[in-house]
């Protein structure tokens, strides 16, 4: 390959892509599936590929000397909470020239706070090499698993003296954050929330109260708070599409939130999504957490979503179990490296 001039090499920034860079970035995309066996980049990129990109996400290319694609990185910059998120691909015959290490200096120079999470799909010894190299910290290896809505639901057995409601904004915040440091006491994204973790996502435009359930019980004559589904919808049309992506921590029979999809604003058919179920710990091991989940999952096909995924902590294997004997099935690997 004939060598690049400093200038070629150095990433350029893009809103949306042109019509041949987004062609360009299709073939970088292929190129590197067929020689690695796994894409490069999320589902969720790749289905807002043809239009260009999302509104507000920035594009990188490096170029070669006569305008080819020769590196590409996705920068999603809209998540104020856990700060920007990124996806990079470097094509096959271009590796080991240093092009993935100067769109991961890109990246970091066009974060808004430094913040960087960087997101590799398949647990590949080069991502992890190059993120060692540059200082990121191995982070979290998320399995996303998937099941079809088509097959049959058990109906959810709630813990005798259990019931449910869905969550009301403005008046359940605190109540809910409660509940949740306690399910995720320790865990280094889910807990330590405050109200205002809520409140941001209460703007997004997935946010939906009526996929959002409570499980309550109660003591001492007063309803507690003590589990609780927020379920998300990826994709679909309009102001009231909910949107990716939760991860579990076993201690709760729960999950946590993923990455990079908070912000739809999607033209692809929706899924739903298991985002987040927390079990208080005074209530573990009475069977709420998997019927708040099946709670949620009737409730993601009644409104006629065909699919549900989640993501799990590959290190909770309890979450795993619990999964997979509600019908969920491995559909891919992430691993996060985080720097900031």
């Amino acid at each position: 390959m004939p060598e690049l001039t400093r200038a070629a090499a150095v990433p350029e920034l893009r809103g949306r892509l042109d019509p041949p860079d987004i062609a360009a970035v299709h073939a970088l995309v292929e190129q590197a599936t067929a020689a690695d066996g796994t894409a490069p980049l999320s589902e969720h990129v790749l289905l807002h590929l043809p239009r260009g990109g999302d509104a507000e996400v920035r594009n990188l290319l490096v170029r070669g000397e006569h305008g080819s694609v020769l590196a590409y990185a996705h920068l999603d910059v809209t998540d104020a909470v856990e700060g920007s998120s990124a996806e990079l691909v470097v094509a096959p015959s271009s590796r080991g020239h240093g092009y993935g290490r100067a769109l991961v200096g890109a990246l970091l120079e066009h974060s808004p706070d430094g913040r960087l999470r960087l997101w590799a799909h398949g647990d590949s010894p080069a991502a992890a090499g190059l993120a060692a190299a540059l200082g990121f910290d191995r982070s979290r290896v998320l399995l996303q698993m998937r099941r079809s809505l088509a097959t049959p639901l058990p109906e959810p057995v709630l813990p005798a003296g259990i019931r449910l409601r869905t969550f009301r904004p403005g008046l359940d915040e605190r109540a809910w954050i409660e509940i949740n440091n306690r399910a995720f006491a320790g865990h280094p994204d889910q807990g330590g929330w405050d109200v205002e973790e809520v409140r941001v996502r209460e703007q997004e435009p997935w946010f939906d109260p009526a996929g959002f359930f409570l499980a309550e019980r109660e003591v001492g004559g007063a309803a507690r708070l003590v589990g609780f589904h927020w379920t998300k919808v990826h994709g679909g049309h309009g102001a009231d599409e909910p949107h990716d992506h939760g991860a579990p921590q076993d201690q709760s029979d729960a999950d946590v939130p993923h990455h990079d999809h908070d912000h739809d604003h999607h033209d692809h058919p929706p899924i739903g999504e298991v985002y987040i179920v927390g079990v208080d710990p005074s209530e573990q091991g009475r069977g709420l957490g998997p019927a708040l989940t099946l709670v949620g999952l009737h409730s993601l096909r009644d409104r006629g979503l065909a699919d549900v995924l989640l993501y799990v902590d590959e290190s909770n294997t309890a979450a795993v179990r619990t999964y997979t004997r509600l019908g969920f099935e491995r559909h891919a690997t992430d691993v996060m490296y985080r720097r900031g």
